[in-house]
């Protein structure tokens, strides 16, 4: 995937110069790089390897589904509402699994971001 990861480093890049981050934004974004930059994960090795690895999972299971019900809509297939759900639940846990990695990350731990995280889960699982 080297022809991906260098529009996305050229993105990041843009985005740094573009907006005065605060170390916060910027340490979320040298965790984001991480999570989704880093080669060779192997999900055996190590605990962080696993956790970056079901992150990256989830956003490809995420991805698929969303291709998949825009494909459903323009083929004029009716979304039932456990189809919904089934293309809802991997978005709902990538971002609440993301969240919580990149708070876990930080060097400010934020019990307000894992309240938010958790409610907004829980909103997208059972909404």
């Amino acid at each position: 995937m080297p022809h991906v990861t260098a529009p996305v480093i050229v993105a990041l890049r843009a985005w740094e110069n573009l907006m005065d981050l605060n170390k916060a934004d910027k340490e979320i974004l040298a965790i984001l790089k991480t999570v989704f930059l880093t080669r060779g994960v192997r999900p055996l090795l190590s605990d962080d390897h696993l956790r970056i690895w079901i992150i990256r999972m989830l956003f490809l299971v995420s991805i698929t589904g969303l291709i998949s019900r825009i494909a459903m809509g323009i083929a004029g297939k009716e979304v039932t509402a456990e189809m919904s759900l089934f293309f809802n639940t991997p978005i709902a846990m990538f971002f609440g699994i993301l969240f919580i990695h990149i708070n876990n990350e930080s060097e400010n731990i934020s019990i307000i971001v894992f309240v938010l995280t958790w409610i907004s889960l829980v909103i997208g699982l059972y909404v």
